[in-house]
């Protein structure tokens, strides 16, 4: 199949078995190798990266948008599968019908190429009660100490508190339960340049994730 496949390392000869069977498992999960083997391209599984709305009751529709979703998906909030809902043809979008249910779930995509993983933008909150604390964005995404920020998400309420790592944000406001505006606190004395940003209401703290990072300038 390939005229130099033949060709080795000398240096990996003799190498352990445990050696052998990594570089195989490398070749064999590495795009490039197969295309030249001509082998099939797999797709990728379902992911889902946002829910609309993110709170409400059973029976409430919900907008699941995402990717690698086909006519084989199902759909499950949290434990209770979803059983009226439509995959739009762009694979990008899920109609859905919140099934009956309690607190805050995990709404996840399952098909022939396994689960979506549990993203904080994918939880659904129940009987409209708070909508599950969530940072979707921050800018800027980098500055000094004292830097005011703006803070994209969802169940942001009065009395937030913002956190950039384990230090506490200053001059916090609450302008909706969708944005907050912050202070940069100065930077904690640790190697890190690069910190998550957390919001605080009650006793939910989001999830932290690359889009929630920030980075101290200097």
């Amino acid at each position: 199949m390939n005229a130099n496949y033949s060709m080795y390392d000398k240096e990996l000869v003799n190498k352990t078995t445990g050696d052998y069977l990594g570089q195989v498992a490398f070749q064999h999960a590495n795009s490039t190798y197969l295309t030249l083997l001509g082998a099939p391209v797999v797709p990728a599984g379902p992911v889902v990266t946002a829910v609309n709305p993110t709170a409400g009751q059973g029976n409430t529709q919900v907008i699941i948008t995402g990717s690698g979703f086909d006519a084989n998906s199902v759909v499950d909030f949290g434990p209770i599968p979803c059983t009226d809902f439509k995959v739009d043809q762009t694979g990008m979008r899920i109609t859905a019908i919140a099934p009956d249910g309690t607190g805050i779930v995990d709404v996840r995509v399952t098909n022939n190429l396994g689960t979506s993983p549990a993203v904080g933008l994918g939880r659904f909150a129940y009987d409209n009660g708070p909508a599950p604390v969530v940072v979707s964005g921050v800018a800027p995404r980098s500055g000094k100490a004292d830097t005011r920020v703006t803070i994209n998400g969802s169940g942001f309420a009065s009395g937030a508190v913002v956190r950039f790592k384990d230090t506490v944000a200053g001059s916090v406001t609450v302008t909706s339960p969708t944005v907050i505006t912050a202070a940069v606190p100065a930077r904690p004395i640790d190697p890190e340049k690069t910190v998550n940003v957390t919001v605080t209401v009650g006793v939910a703290t989001s999830s932290t994730g690359t889009a929630d990072e920030f980075t101290y300038a200097g």
